[in-house]
């Protein structure tokens, strides 16, 4: 997978070359674009990430067929469900 990604310090800079470039990508008939996601920056600047494939590249998708989908419990290898323990978190001594 490729992504390209748009990270700048000055968010209005980042937002302009976004405004014009993600028309370029969409307009591209060679490109497939997946949708931009911006992540967060401690500055207050800009960090977008999209995905970029060929148009003529194949897209797999996998799914498993050995674990049942409409059960929300998992079980181990002998076939027991497995239970979740809750731990007790403890201060440290002295806090």
């Amino acid at each position: 997978m490729v992504q390209l990604r748009v990270m700048t310090d000055d968010r209005e800079l980042g937002e302009d070359v976004l405004e014009l470039l993600l028309p370029l990508l969409k307009a591209c008939t060679a490109l497939r674009t997946g949708e931009p996601t911006r992540l967060s920056h401690r500055g207050g600047g800009l960090r977008v990430v999209l995905d970029v494939q060929l148009a003529g590249a194949s897209t797999v998708t996998v799914e498993r067929d050995d674990v049942p989908r409409s059960s929300g419990t998992r079980t181990r290898a002998g076939g027991t469900p497995a239970r979740r323990q809750r731990r007790r978190l403890e201060l440290p001594p002295g806090g």
